[in-house]
């Protein structure tokens, strides 16, 4: 199996517990063209039902601890497939969050350090990817972005990590809802409700910065365009790949593809395809959900 220029959105979470299936999913893939996705649950496994729901409905299906291949049902035929990573997004002790590709750890807690998620990962083939690096999840809650020492930890783990690790740019990551954010994050500061002040709001032209300095350092940490889709009902689901990278890949199973979108991603033979969600899914999907938790279930998925 190989995909010439396969479009991959690495970051989804389908919200199975409220209503969305992997059929809706794969149904959206098809409306956008994505070949690949990965699906992921935060804090928390998602991998187990995916298998579940495929079995009866889709055909061949292929997998491995990295994934699943899916062919038949929706799709038509075996021969059109679309490939469904296993993928975690974790919080972890130090409050940055990770993407793992290829690999769940089962065991991670928000309390576990990220170099132990990384090392975990890393050890079974993941792609391991900095989850919107420069958002604040500690203190505002992702309003803010983090602090000079936080900014620190990350070019030490991109430095230890370096040809290892990724860094996302982030489809939620709207720079003008944000800027509009932006006074209420520096009036906590004043008042000393949060410990840092606010100075910038365009979170990916960070992210972006970041990383073309650790290039001119010599450090290998690409830049990875995702969505990062909360798809808390199928009409949200047309989002799907609204962020996303194409590159050429190979494998007949998804280890093998895996493996092969790495060795891209890594060589840089891969494309950023960036654009933002509108700002009304951007309320419903998340800044609603996150403003009102009693309102909603799993706010942040």
């Amino acid at each position: 199996m190989r995909i010439i220029d396969a479009k991959i959105d690495l970051h989804v979470h389908p919200f199975f517990e409220q209503g969305n299936s992997l059929t809706d999913v794969v149904k959206a893939m098809q409306r956008t063209g994505i070949d690949i996705v990965g699906l992921e649950r935060f804090n928390g496994q998602l991998f187990q039902q995916v298998c579940e729901q495929a079995q009866g409905l889709f055909y061949p299906q292929i997998p491995d601890d990295a994934g699943v291949i899916l062919g038949g049902g929706v799709l038509q035929s075996k021969e059109n497939r679309v490939v469904i990573f296993n993928a975690r997004e974790y919080d972890t002790r130090e409050r940055i969050h990770l993407l793992t590709i290829g690999w769940s750890d089962s065991s991670a807690t928000p309390d576990t350090e990220m170099r132990r998620v990384i090392d975990t990962a890393l050890k079974h083939g993941a792609l391991v990817i900095l989850d919107h690096p420069f958002v604040d999840n500690e203190f505002t809650r992702t309003a803010g972005h983090i602090s000079d020492e936080k900014a620190q930890l990350l070019e030490n783990i991109c430095q230890e990590y370096a040809g290892e690790i990724a860094v996302e740019w982030n489809g939620y990551c709207v720079p003008w809802m944000r800027a509009a954010l932006q006074p209420v994050v520096k009036a906590l500061y004043a008042a000393r409700i949060v410990p840092h002040d606010c100075t910038y709001h365009d979170v990916n032209k960070k992210a972006e910065e970041f990383v073309e300095q650790m290039r001119a350092k010599g450090y290998n940490i690409p830049l990875i365009a995702d969505t990062d889709l909360h798809a808390r009902n199928p009409g949200l689901l047309n989002a799907i790949g609204t962020a996303y990278v194409t590159a050429t890949v190979e494998g007949e199973r998804a280890s093998e593809i895996l493996a092969s979108m790495k060795r891209a991603i890594f060589r840089g033979a891969y494309q950023n395809h960036e654009e933002y969600v509108s700002g009304l899914h951007l309320l419903r999907a998340f800044c609603l959900p996150v403003l009102f938790p009693a309102i909603y279930a799993k706010p942040r998925a």
